[in-house]
């Protein structure tokens, strides 16, 4: 009877769907462009980045876009961190193991796609919250320095009398400069970031071609059912003969 229920299955796990799985290890680049020149582009993404990368991976977007590129194929995908702070993938589909690590190396193309226009749109809205600011920094400087110019003219007739107010609005004047010229300097950084793309992920192995389907093998199946089956009958035996005694 063990023979037979390992026979059974053995046959069972014999035609059940092949299923084949493809591994693709990465690091998280560092995102933002200022600490890739700050440290020479050496390093990877901080812990919050990498957990950033991670759900974005997992997120309905990523998966939309890969069922796009492959809208028949059925897959299983799980993401995870290694304890050296890296990011893995695990990709399984029951079609062929070509397809399997295909899609695993589209997966991390795909997320560094979707960073690159996340990071575009964010860009695009610091760029435009930053010109708002300096045009109207812009204007209150000239505000001032229209005053200022008419406070100067009538202290050449009065100077004691509107001194004070003179270096008021000289000291107002040149805030506003320094105000103006910060905000050129971030505009300008921000238009080198918005045409500067996005740093792509440190592949460590890329996927590759399975040599065989994954999960437990057909003969081990039937091994391990004759085992349990034997084990089970003989706990069975020695309980009819406690039951006897």
């Amino acid at each position: 009877m063990s023979l037979l229920a390992g026979l059974l299955l053995f046959v069972l796990g014999l035609f059940r769907p092949a299923h084949y799985q493809s591994d693709i290890a990465l690091f998280v680049p560092l995102t933002f462009l200022e600490k890739q020149i700050q440290q020479n582009g050496i390093g990877f993404g901080t812990p919050a980045e990498v957990d950033a990368h991670m759900e974005l991976m997992r997120s309905p977007r990523a998966e939309e876009s890969l069922k796009a590129s492959y809208p028949e194929v059925d897959f299983e995908m799980e993401i995870s961190k290694t304890r050296n702070g890296a990011v893995l993938v695990e990709l399984s589909t029951s079609h062929s193991p070509e397809l399997s690590a295909e899609m695993a190396n589209a997966v991390v193309s795909i997320t560094d796609s979707l960073k690159q226009i996340m990071l575009v749109q964010n860009v695009g809205q610091s760029l435009d919250f930053v010109n708002a600011n300096l045009k109207e920094t812009q204007k209150e400087m000239l505000l001032l320095q229209e005053r200022l110019d008419s406070l100067r003219f009538e202290a050449v007739e009065d100077s004691l009398a509107l001194a004070s107010e003179v270096f008021k609005y000289e000291r107002l004047y040149g805030s506003e400069v320094v105000a103006v010229n910060e905000l050129k300097l971030r505009k300008e950084r921000l238009q080198s970031n918005l045409k500067a793309p996005s740093p792509q992920s440190y592949i460590i192995y890329p996927a590759t071609i399975a040599e065989g389907p994954a999960g437990i093998p057909a003969w081990a199946i039937g091994l391990l059912g004759t085992a349990l089956f034997a084990l089970g009958f003989y706990v069975y035996q020695l309980y009819l003969k406690d039951q006897a005694s």
